[in-house]
């Protein structure tokens, strides 16, 4: 009785000793690939940053910051990851992981809202840690600064300056190539609204950078959605390097209406 008794409690203590070794096994894992596909491995820094709506057209002060719903509900998107640890776990098993393994390992995690159009975007001192950058170069100066330095490889046909001569007309929509064996390839769609998801790599400054942009704010958000609900997928596909996607979203009608897009084309680094 006694010896049954003592091998039931052994057999208890093997089981979940087991389990527990399992599932701090998985957590490193999972967090090794999410610290690699954001750049934490590297740069414990992380910051979304939104697009800035405000312009000295509509206001009498030197600066100002202003942004949009759709690009708020997109960084509570980016948000929801390091708020659940990044794992498919229970809750239970989750906090525990949280508790023992992201301990260890401390982000510097926050939301920051792009320069306004009247400062330089080079002094913005969020440009020291790895980014995600939401909204087009029309608001968004980091976008703009990074498409001024050629390290990105799809531009949407909204992101020209109103005083560019090669801006596009509004009836055209498309996303285009800017390097590589495709450069000037337009890719178009009729039916679906285009979006981009691009991640870099900023050598300069040692960090790392994606891009989530859409012609209109919804498409935007729909965009980061889509980082934030498949960044374990494209970690797999792409591990660490660099990638650009064109993807078509069904037209949101401004509201937060998710549907899986369709990849239209794909950019290998």
């Amino acid at each position: 009785m006694l010896l049954d008794i003592a091998t039931n409690v052994i057999a208890n203590i093997v089981f979940w000793l087991g389990l527990g070794l399992a599932v701090a096994m998985m957590a490193r894992i999972a967090q090794r690939r999410f610290r690699s596909f954001f750049g934490l491995h590297t740069n414990q820094q992380l910051i979304v940053c939104l697009s800035n709506l405000w312009t000295t057209a509509t206001s009498s002060r030197p600066r100002g910051y202003s942004i949009s719903l759709h690009e708020l509900r997109a960084s509570e998107a980016i948000t929801r990851l390091f708020g659940s640890a990044s794992f498919r776990l229970p809750d239970l098993v989750r906090g525990l992981v949280d508790a023992i393994y992201l301990g260890r390992h401390r982000y510097d995690f926050r939301n920051n809202v792009s320069p306004a159009s009247s400062d330089d975007p080079k002094h913005f001192s969020d440009l020291s840690g790895n980014l995600i950058v939401v909204g087009a170069a029309t608001r968004n100066s980091i976008r703009g600064l990074y498409l001024q330095e050629n390290l990105i490889s799809l531009r949407i046909s909204n992101e020209y300056s109103d005083t560019d001569d090669q801006r596009p007309p509004p009836e055209m929509k498309y996303v285009e190539v800017l390097n590589g064996a495709g450069l000037g390839q337009l890719v178009t769609s009729e039916s679906l609204d285009l979006a981009v998801v691009e991640k870099i790599h900023d050598t300069a400054r040692g960090t790392t950078v994606i891009f989530c942009l859409g012609r209109r704010g919804d498409t935007t958000w729909a965009a980061t959605e889509y980082l934030a609900r498949n960044w374990r997928s494209l970690q797999r596909e792409f591990g660490s390097k660099p990638f650009a996607l064109c993807l078509g979203f069904r037209d949101p009608g401004y509201q937060y209406d998710y549907h899986t897009p369709r990849r239209l084309l794909t950019l290998r680094g």
